[in-house]
């Protein structure tokens, strides 16, 4: 495969890089292709979005339930993390001309999305500073 025939996040840089630099970025193609608008719009909303953050949950529940409290507090800037890479790669992924109508609901879903996660997120680190207090 050439350069030319890579996709447009695979190609910028790749020489310049170090073996490690190289295995993470094609470890990571999928999802730095969905960063960049470049895959599929169900993809990311279904397969990224609902599934994998369906999982994140769990884990943070069963960490709740566990009394985990140095695990939830883990778990919460990470989530904070996928999330905005998920909104940022969802909203891109919805420009394309291809998905029109299913783009401008998933990029309105992506801003409720955003609200109740903010909100979320929150809560739940407050949740965690009072568990702190109890200490």
């Amino acid at each position: 495969m050439t350069m030319s025939e890579l996709p447009a996040a695979m190609r910028r840089g790749r020489k310049r890089k170090t073996k490690v630099t190289n295995f993470v970025a094609d470890f990571f193609a999928a999802e730095i292709r969905a960063w960049h608008g470049e895959q599929p719009l169900w993809k990311v909303f279904w397969i990224y979005g609902v599934a994998t953050s369906a999982s994140n949950v769990v884990l943070y529940v069963t960490a709740f339930y566990n009394g985990r409290i140095a695990l939830q507090q883990i778990i919460l800037p990470c989530f904070a993390a996928y999330t905005a890479w998920l909104l940022v790669s969802v909203w891109r992924c919805a420009s394309k001309p291809e998905e029109k109508t299913w783009g401008m609901l998933a990029r309105y879903l992506t801003v409720a999305w955003a609200a109740n996660t903010i909100l979320v997120l929150t809560f739940l680190q407050l949740n965690l500073l009072i568990e702190y207090l109890k200490y």
